[in-house]
């Protein structure tokens, strides 16, 4: 942790050395010949947050958070590629680059970690990238967060209108050994309509990236080992259960001199989700009739929008209801579902916005969802309200 500070803090300084000198000396101390150009860009979020699990006993949320991401790119055009990469508040978790302020003493100060770091090349209409990158793929947040950066090799043809993305990835690491991930996604892009068909190939059978990756504690059976210590296992799945997604996406964009209108809409479906009732992920909870789930028939998901902007005024409307068994629950959007084990879970997203100025503007979202089948008597609210600055 301590050598990472360290390299971290010594990228900072370079960069701020290369704003600082006169524009020859910091080409000459930073830049190759060959190297056209350093770009910059990020934003900084402040937000407040209040979440409310609706559970006895149990206090809300109330805090205050932060994010600051910082991208840079390196572009060398006469060799058709170029390296970029990113720095990011927040801690090694996929789904989330927040800091929250002050916790656990008086202003602590918050770490910023590498974000991706990826070379990409490009050749006519093609393009292939290596490295941890930004999701390439077209999707929403019912089955991505938007904070996931994949891990691997990602290749894209361009044909405008139709283009397809194919792509490697290492999800997980442990024990000498990968967890893998193989997509492709193909489809029709226009100033109107867009229209992709994905499928997401998760390797490893789930068990396998239960235990590890999707952690024992929050997902696993309560038992206790032969010395009598505290254990989680995830031995009812069935071995053949793994994660294949079929997953369809599709939106359009109806634009006006004053109006844009985009309504969208998302389908996946898991075909590897194998077993009988009580062989669903969520069963190793054991209560609440979670023991019953069937992970043959909760294995659908989906999302239904509508997104509009005014003038400075943004509005958001979105329901998903997304299956105990749709999707990998650790790589779904973080903040609606955390309540309830992310997955087996209905509700809304609502948004509304303003742009104070052309590069600043203030959010606020609500996440409104229940348990879609479990019996639950639990409907959990959190809220944000959000100062965005872009530069």
């Amino acid at each position: 942790m301590k050598r990472t500070k360290i390299c971290v803090l010594a990228v900072l300084c370079c960069v701020g050395l290369y704003l600082c000198l006169p524009g020859s000396a910091s080409a000459n101390l930073v830049l190759q010949d060959f190297i056209d150009g350093m770009e910059l860009s990020g934003d900084l979020r402040i937000r407040y947050e209040y979440k409310e699990k609706d559970v006895d006993n149990e206090d809300p949320t109330d805090r205050m958070r932060q994010r600051f991401r910082l991208g840079m790119k390196w572009n060398n055009p006469g060799e058709n590629w170029k390296i970029a990469a990113g720095l990011a508040t927040g801690g090694s978790d996929a789904t989330s680059t927040n800091d929250t302020l002050s916790d656990g003493s008086f202003f602590e100060t918050g770490d910023i970690r590498l974000d991706y770091a990826y070379a990409e090349h490009k050749m006519n209409n093609f393009k292939f990238i290596a490295g941890q990158q930004k999701n390439p793929f077209q999707t929403t947040w019912a089955l991505w967060d938007s904070d996931v950066r994949p891990a691997g090799f990602t290749a894209t043809m361009d044909l405008k209108p139709a283009f397809v993305t194919a792509g490697w990835y290492d999800v997980y690491y442990a024990d000498n050994d990968m967890a893998q991930m193989e997509a492709i996604q193909a489809g029709l892009k226009t100033d109107i309509i867009t229209g992709a068909l994905a499928f997401y190939n998760f390797h490893d059978d789930a068990p396998e990236i239960m235990g590890d990756f999707l952690t024992k504690e929050k997902f696993g059976r309560k038992t206790t080992d032969e010395d009598g210590n505290t254990v989680y296992v995830i031995d009812y799945m069935d071995p053949d259960y793994s994660y294949q997604i079929i997953d369809l996406y599709l939106k359009a964009d109806i634009k006006t001199d004053m109006l844009k209108i985009s309504p969208h809409a998302q389908i996946f479906y898991n075909i590897g989700a194998e077993g009988e009732e009580g062989q669903s992920l969520l069963s190793g909870e054991q209560k609440n009739g979670a023991d019953l789930l069937d992970p043959e028939e909760e294995n659908l998901g989906y999302l239904l929008g509508v997104k509009a902007s005014i003038d400075k005024i943004k509005l958001g409307v979105e329901y998903a209801s997304i299956g105990a068994d749709a999707c990998v629950p650790l790589l779904k959007d973080s903040d609606w579902g955390s309540a309830l084990q992310y997955v087996d879970v209905e509700g809304f997203k609502l948004g509304l916005g303003y742009a104070l100025t052309k590069h600043c503007e203030l959010n606020a979202t609500a996440y409104l969802y229940e348990a879609k089948e479990r019996d639950i008597d639990q409907d959990p609210k959190t809220y944000h309200i959000d100062m965005v600055y872009k530069f």
